[in-house]
């Protein structure tokens, strides 16, 4: 029987990692169910289905989300 062999992520992957949760922890209580929710991988559908609104809202919020992550994340590495 072939053994597995699993490579060690790289070091800063976990500090990324817990980078991103902690810019995800300053956003409000819907924006991070959201992008939670979008990082399970449910669908747009699914997503607006469990918070109350429709598909096309979930898309630009989950763009919208994405740019303030994005500013968050900067802003710690400037």
């Amino acid at each position: 029987m072939a053994e597995e062999v699993t490579e060690a992520p790289p070091a800063f992957a976990n500090e990324s990692l817990d980078q991103l949760y902690h810019a995800i922890r300053q956003l409000s209580e819907v924006d991070r169910a959201v992008i939670l929710l979008y990082l399970e991988e449910k669908s747009y559908q699914e997503i607006a289905d469990i918070i109350g609104t429709n598909p096309n809202n979930i898309g630009v919020r989950i763009k919208r989300i994405k740019e303030r992550l994005k500013k968050i994340l900067n802003g710690k590495f400037n």
